[in-house]
């Protein structure tokens, strides 16, 4: 796949709050670009005849032509698009036939922003591997079949999403918060809202800066960077 000015993505679902979550998410990150947002299997068909996508976030629950009924119309038809499924759908077969078809991953809802920014982190591990002519070592091949198989633990012990979604949503402020003041919004304890947001500062997710305060150590205040908000997912 041939690297362009921001990889193309085309949202394929049929909750438009859900959508919009996935369209943010993506535009937070500089490596991506929304080609655009359909809510059917048949119009996902026409947008690619008409601009070629680099990768899918596809919902298989679709009325008319389902998600894994598109799929396999684009392997049929020879289509090398990149695929993320995001779906409800915990079914043994449907995750087997997704595999089939080549899903970088499969995700079930609802869906969490840090998790699917990490399904499209796998998208660009996938497409950074060198061009399809190019001879490749054993450890090169290793790192191009595993790049998207799924972690079982993405998160550092004790971290979970739903812990990171309530840090970065108390972190939209643009004067930045200590991390008491972000224990005391969250609930959560002060040591812990500190593993969060030292997470997010380490993943580019918040920045990080010292304030004085008078005499003694200077506080260490957080931002956030490019903030989102979670969509709930069918």
């Amino acid at each position: 796949m041939r690297r362009r000015v921001a990889w193309q993505v085309l949202i394929v679902e049929d909750d438009p709050d859900v959508g919009a979550m996935y369209a943010h998410t993506v535009r937070s990150l500089p490596s991506f670009e929304v080609a655009g947002t359909v809510n059917s299997g048949e119009d996902a068909l026409n947008f690619l005849g008409r601009y070629p996508c680099d990768l899918l976030l596809l919902d298989l629950a679709l009325d008319g032509m389902d998600g894994l009924s598109l799929m396999q119309r684009l392997r049929r038809d020879g289509h090398r698009v990149e695929i993320i499924a995001l779906t409800a759908s915990r079914s043994a077969g449907a995750v087997r036939t997704a595999i089939q078809h080549g899903v970088i991953d499969y995700v079930v809802k609802p869906v969490h922003v840090e998790r699917l920014r990490q399904s499209l982190g796998l998208f660009l591990n996938r497409v950074a591997a060198p061009a399809d002519h190019e001879a490749l070592s054993q450890a090169s091949i290793d790192r191009m079949v595993s790049c998207g198989r799924v972690p079982r633990r993405w998160l550092p012990k004790g971290l979970t999403y739903p812990g990171i979604e309530r840090v970065r949503a108390a972190l939209d402020d643009d004067r930045g918060l200590c991390s008491s003041a972000i224990a005391a919004s969250t609930g959560l304890a002060r040591v812990t809202a500190r593993r969060y947001l030292e997470y997010l500062v380490a993943t580019d997710q918040a920045s990080v800066f010292t304030a004085p305060t008078g005499p003694g150590r200077p506080r260490k205040l957080y931002r956030a960077v490019n903030p989102v908000r979670t969509a709930v997912g069918r």
